[in-house]
């Protein structure tokens, strides 16, 4: 038999074996599509396990959202105590300021006319418990922090927060920020000034330049007072006022206040804040 009679052959051969194999896989198929399933405990069973296994997959996660939502409460319910911690502390900062205001415009007002008048005598340094280091000015020096605040700025606690309520708070974090920041300018400006319980200035250039630095103090109490109002009439809008009792314990303890009254300075009386307000 020649080569290409053995080719033909096993063409033959190959495609016959070919149409067995196509009809048993044909048979087999059709067996497969004609059994009927049927489940040991039938189609009923089947569809109750299912339907549990869903309920199971859905309680699960919806048991997981209820934790994450009373998480994300008590965060906020944190975050919110602790900022109305760090506010009742700038409540009583403002009122301070605010009843001490003429205080301080009186000191001044002595120090200015001493060095109008080239009174040689040095001004009188002063020192209590709350400052060692000692003064010629009265003022306070709160620290007007916002730790709290800040610490919630990359947090999801922020949505936790009403819009409109979220605004005003942020609001009041920007003027705590000025408050901060002339306070410190205040601060170096009296410093200035302390030199003064050591000698006057004879010349009348020295006495020019320490009547201005007087009235920079003096100008930067009269902001940190107006500021000062509009933070509490803020806090009142908000309703994150502290107790009455509280802020006037507080009061009772200032050194500001114990020192203008002990030398006889005036100070304010002490605006109701108003939540009413429309000038912040």
């Amino acid at each position: 038999m020649s080569v290409d009679q053995n080719s033909s052959w096993y063409r033959l051969d190959f495609a016959r074996a070919a149409g067995k194999l196509g009809a048993r896989a044909v048979g087999a198929l059709a067996m497969f599509r004609l059994m009927k399933v049927n489940p040991p405990h039938g189609w009923s069973a089947v569809v109750w396990e299912l339907l549990i296994v869903t309920l199971g997959v859905l309680i699960a996660l919806g048991a997981q959202q209820v934790i994450e939502n009373i998480s994300d409460r008590q965060r906020a319910d944190d975050a919110m105590d602790a900022i109305r911690s760090e506010v009742a502390d700038h409540e009583f900062s403002a009122a301070e300021i605010e009843i001490a205001a003429p205080c301080i415009a009186a000191q001044i007002d002595a120090i200015q006319k001493r060095l109008v008048d080239g009174d040689p005598k040095p001004l009188q340094r002063y020192s209590d418990s709350t400052n060692k280091f000692g003064f010629v000015v009265r003022m306070p020096n709160r620290v007007w922090g916002d730790t709290s605040w800040q610490s919630i700025g990359n947090t999801d606690v922020l949505r936790q927060l009403e819009p409109a309520f979220y605004n005003r708070v942020a609001a009041h974090y920007a003027q705590v920020s000025n408050q901060r920041d002339v306070t410190g300018l205040a601060k170096n400006e009296l410093a200035d000034l302390s030199a003064l319980s050591k000698m006057m200035p004879r010349g009348e250039s020295d006495r020019l330049r320490l009547l201005q630095t007087a009235e920079q103090v003096r100008i930067k109490a009269a902001n940190l007072d107006l500021v000062a109002g509009q933070i509490r009439d803020r806090l009142a809008i908000v309703r994150l006022l502290p107790h009455a009792a509280d802020l006037n314990r507080q009061l009772a303890d200032s050194g500001t206040i114990k020192f203008c009254r002990a030398h006889g300075y005036p100070l304010a009386p002490l605006r109701p804040a108003d939540p009413l307000s429309k000038d912040i």
